[in-house]
């Protein structure tokens, strides 16, 4: 991103990375209830989705060889689960 020159968290480049974000008590409301977070919560965004990161098993990542259709398929899968 540094190299890329990216400056605004509103760039295209920067908001197609896989962020993770500390929600603390209070400052997010929940989907399912429509009231704020009773408990500490890890969301997981990119583009426009975000989700409740739910501590999950990722197998073996070492083994994941990371390519721009590896990005390409954490966006529309991302993007699908927030519809």
């Amino acid at each position: 991103l540094v190299d890329a020159k990216i400056s605004s968290s509103k760039a295209f480049d920067w908001m197609s990375q896989l962020r993770y974000y500390w929600a603390p008590v209070g400052s997010i409301v929940m989907y399912e209830t429509g009231k704020p977070n009773t408990e500490d919560q890890c969301q997981v965004s990119i583009i426009n989705a975000t989700l409740l990161y739910g501590f999950e098993y990722l197998g073996n990542s070492d083994r994941l060889v990371v390519t721009p259709l590896t990005d390409r398929c954490y966006r529309t899968l991302m993007g699908a689960f927030h519809l």
